[in-house]
């Protein structure tokens, strides 16, 4: 029905001056009345944005406040120095940006954090200086890390961490290839192998490196196994402790005759060692401790593979392993 002049003048009086709220919680006020098809409402916020709308919009909150779609689109640098764009604004504390690299992560925050620079990039290089934890996969769960990416972190800890590289020689080469420094990826290989929920499940178990590939240093999807604990130990060298000699081989100062371990068994996945003697260095390696030890990693090889712990592919690469007089 079509209002009178008086009619008008009357609505017009009435309706002038309303407020009510948008959708997003902003306050909007009736500053000029036209008809119910041609209403003026100002933002009331610090920019008074005036918008063109209805009564019937006004009445249910649908009016957008324009300054909202002033700041899509602004850019900022975070504290990283990643460049952030944002992507929608609803209101100050409804905000989503958009890191402007690669992986084009989005992120619900608040507009003082996009001035201030304070929202961190879940794909920047913050551990060790190296290291992208992301935002694909969980790291953290009922405050605690997972037990992948306390993986991963101990693994990125060991190639990267100075102090520990000065502290631990054996570390000293070791290095993680570029697709395993972002956790996402080594999350991945992780559930991708066999016996992962060995691993997961398991007490005591290992990313190992030097298996698959002997004198390997790189930590790699091409060069790591999980394996237990038990079987890790089996293949670490101890250089530092030994001295000039052999592995497995030890100098009896007394009489001048050298040892060599023999391993004959396991107990409680513990091995079993007797030491025996030889005139030189090379009978103590060679005829003791080199048959020895080849023949225990081949028993531990089938003893773990029958168990379901190890993979077809560990299991061929620790029975043909060989140990040499220079390991």
């Amino acid at each position: 029905m079509r209002l009178t002049k008086e009619g008008l003048e009357q609505q017009r009086n009435e309706r002038l001056g309303k407020e009510n709220f948008n959708k997003t919680g902003e306050l909007m006020k009736v500053v000029e009345y036209n008809s119910s098809s041609d209403v003026i409402v100002e933002f009331q916020d610090e920019w008074k944005r005036k918008n063109k709308t209805t009564w019937y919009r006004f009445k249910k909150g649908s009016v957008r406040n324009p300054h909202n779609d002033e700041r899509i689109g602004l850019e900022n640098y975070n504290n990283q120095g990643c460049l952030m764009k944002v992507v929608d604004y609803k209101r100050y504390d409804d905000v989503t940006i958009e890191f402007q690299d690669e992986y084009k992560t989005q992120i619900k925050t608040f507009w003082c954090a996009f001035e201030s620079g304070e929202i961190k990039n879940p794909y920047y290089p913050s551990v060790y200086n190296v290291g992208i934890t992301g935002n694909k996969y969980p790291a953290w769960e009922n405050g605690e890390d997972t037990k992948e990416y306390k993986a991963w972190y101990g693994m990125i800890r060991r190639c990267y961490a100075e102090k520990l590289k000065n502290k631990y020689k054996t570390y000293k080469d070791v290095t993680c290839c570029d697709e395993w420094l972002l956790f996402d990826n080594f999350y991945e290989w992780l559930h991708s192998q066999e016996n992962f929920d060995k691993w997961y499940n398991g007490d005591r178990w290992e990313v190992d490196k030097d298996i698959i590939v002997k004198g390997n240093k790189v930590y790699s999807p091409e060069t790591c196994c999980l394996v237990p604990h038990c079987v890790n130990t089996i293949f670490i060298k101890s250089g530092s402790t030994r001295g000039d000699l052999p592995i497995g081989v030890y100098k009896d100062s007394k009489n001048n005759r050298y040892k060599a371990a023999t391993i004959y068994g396991r107990n409680n996945n513990e091995s079993k060692i007797t030491l025996y003697y030889y005139p030189s260095i090379e009978d103590a390696f060679y005829l003791g401790y080199k048959p020895s030890k080849e023949a225990y990693i081949k028993r531990v090889a089938q003893e773990e593979y029958d168990k379901g712990n190890i993979t077809q592919r560990c299991y061929e690469a620790m029975m043909n392993y060989e140990v040499e007089i220079t390991d």
